[in-house]
């Protein structure tokens, strides 16, 4: 984006480190947790809103090209996923133990590698080889949605993006489907993609920025009790349709507040950072944990809580670590690598890489 909003930048990275944090703490665990399964659920709907405004925020109000569009997204997210999913391949058939669920068959790598959806058995849910990717199959999903409605403004293909995917919410609550791909597809969970896409709107409008200063305490009462209803809501679910509406309340207020304050938010030359390489600590982070709880249980005693929580806070920073290099190293000169395949900069889409 020509303008780069930091306080959705230091989002990003805050979702990141609501993953890794979850992972960290669910790690040594035998059985789910629901807060901290919660907190990671958390972190991915904050991710779906977010992504939802940029692709808003860098297309633009006018129309732009379809194939542009997702050529673009491809580059930006499909090598680094391709890459984690068959490191994962490689690790599960040589050290198996460093995983806890990861088994396939050269049908389920395959699926994976092409973000087609499938009910995997090791890990008892609609998961691709790499578990963390069933975020990367819904981000794929939203792209071509979105890129469908590329003939049209962006008032209406919000609207219609919001149409079409409540349409198959209530689809999918009234029908219940047994099959993977319609079952991953008539969920509510998109709908954190149209909740970031309306900020996205309201953002190209200006609005954000003029809400009065005495709706700012009200916006921020709404995030905190949607915060708090998406943890304290209890029906034994960690991805709970309740809680999710309380978590999408949640991000959509940090959004706002984010954008209210922008002219005014100081730039963090280390959350800036974090929030550049919040993709690769993302797909790293889960290497990260395994390896170092693994060798941090052979010393420490599992069911000690203070060792779960010294080796999870270890595990944050050591996640954070990891993925920032990853970004250094491979992400960022990948990206300038492919970029210089890209088509000329055009009235396509305005001239905006894709972040």
């Amino acid at each position: 984006m020509r303008h780069k909003f930091i306080s959705i930048q230091y989002l990003r990275g805050l979702a990141a480190m609501l993953v890794l944090a979850s992972h960290a703490l669910l790690y040594p665990l035998a059985d789910e947790q629901l807060g901290f399964g919660r907190l990671g659920w958390l972190g991915v709907i904050l991710f779906f809103a977010i992504s939802g405004f940029i692709m808003v925020a860098v297309t633009g109000d006018g129309r732009f090209s379809a194939l542009e569009f997702l050529r673009r997204r491809a580059i930006r997210i499909v090598p680094m996923y391709w890459g984690a999913t068959l490191l994962a391949a490689i690790l599960a058939l040589l050290a198996p133990q460093i995983f806890k669920t990861t088994v396939y068959d050269g049908a389920e790598l395959v699926m994976s590698l092409l973000f087609i959806p499938f009910y995997n058995p090791s890990s008892g849910g609609i998961h691709p080889l790499y578990k963390l990717g069933w975020t990367l199959n819904y981000e794929v999903f939203f792209y071509v949605c979105f890129a469908l409605l590329a003939f049209l403004g962006a008032t209406a293909r919000v609207v219609w993006l919001t149409l079409a995917l409540g349409s198959l919410a209530v689809i999918g609550l009234v029908f219940q489907p047994q099959g993977a791909i319609p079952q991953f597809y008539t969920s509510f969970v998109p709908l954190a993609f149209c909740a970031g896409a309306w900020i996205g709107l309201a953002s190209l409008r200006g609005w954000p920025e003029r809400i009065p200063a005495h709706w700012l305490l009200a916006v921020l009462l709404s995030g905190v009790a949607g915060f708090a209803e998406g943890f304290l809501w209890d029906r034994g679910l960690v991805e709970d349709g309740v809680a999710f509406i309380g978590f999408v309340a949640f991000a959509v207020a940090l959004m706002l507040l984010g954008l209210r304050l922008e002219p005014r938010m100081p730039r963090i030359a280390l959350l800036e950072r974090i929030g550049d390489a919040s993709y690769s600590i993302y797909l790293v982070h889960i290497y990260e944990v395994a390896v170092l709880s693994g060798v941090a249980f052979l010393v420490l005693d599992r069911a000690n809580i203070w060792a779960d929580y010294l080796v999870a806070a270890a595990s944050i920073v050591g996640g954070t670590l990891v993925g920032l290099m990853l970004f250094t190293l491979v992400e960022r000169p990948l990206l300038q690598k492919l970029s210089q395949y890209r088509q000329p900069a055009s009235a396509e889409l305005a001239g905006k890489p894709l972040s």
